[in-house]
């Protein structure tokens, strides 16, 4: 699973008068960086629960479906079209218990699914931060630091949506580990 393109941007609550807070480019990831991100991003999609994208008029009503092929037919409109997933997301993200987040939106190359090698585009949501710390080596003795993030073995919500079955909706896997 190779992260061709990503975009970061940070979803507020706006009931909260949280803000949207949108990024002007694309990641640039080193190789180490890149690896954890692939692994975080694919390793909660286990099961074999997949649905479709869909909307009770008719599937272009479906804003996700929309911008989601416009990056499978032109990859390099990623970030324009992050940015308006990332507007669609603060818009519907009133609801009370809605946590404010990172959210990503990934370009995913060679993804497996069912033994096959495809594209598919990931949406991503990080809401908790876990407290580390640091321990770093200063002139012959240790300081620890204290810092919170994203723990890399908890994605909270996200989704896989695979450039399989566009005429149905793609096919989409789903993890939400915050609400079972």
């Amino acid at each position: 699973m190779d992260i061709v393109k990503l975009a970061v941007h940070h979803v507020g609550n706006p009931s909260r008068e949280e803000e949207l807070t949108l990024s002007e480019d694309l990641l640039d990831l080193d190789e180490e960086v890149n690896e954890s991100l692939s692994v975080y991003f694919s390793k909660p999609f286990s099961n074999d629960d997949y649905f479709n994208l869909s909307h009770v008029n008719d599937l272009e009503s479906n804003e996700v479906y929309l911008y989601v092929s416009q990056i499978f037919d032109f990859p390099q409109s990623l970030h324009l079209n992050s940015v308006k997933l990332a507007k669609q997301l603060y818009a519907v993200s009133a609801h009370p218990k809605v946590k404010s987040g990172e959210f990503y939106v990934v370009y995913f190359e060679n993804c497996p699914f069912e033994g096959n090698a495809v594209d598919a585009v990931g949406l991503f949501k990080s809401e908790n931060k876990d407290r580390f710390l640091e321990v770093n080596r200063r002139a012959g003795s240790f300081e620890i630091e204290s810092r919170k993030g994203i723990n890399i073995n908890k994605l909270d919500k996200g989704c896989i949506i695979y450039n399989l079955e566009r005429e149905k909706g793609f096919i989409v896997s789903v993890v939400d580990q915050t609400n079972k």
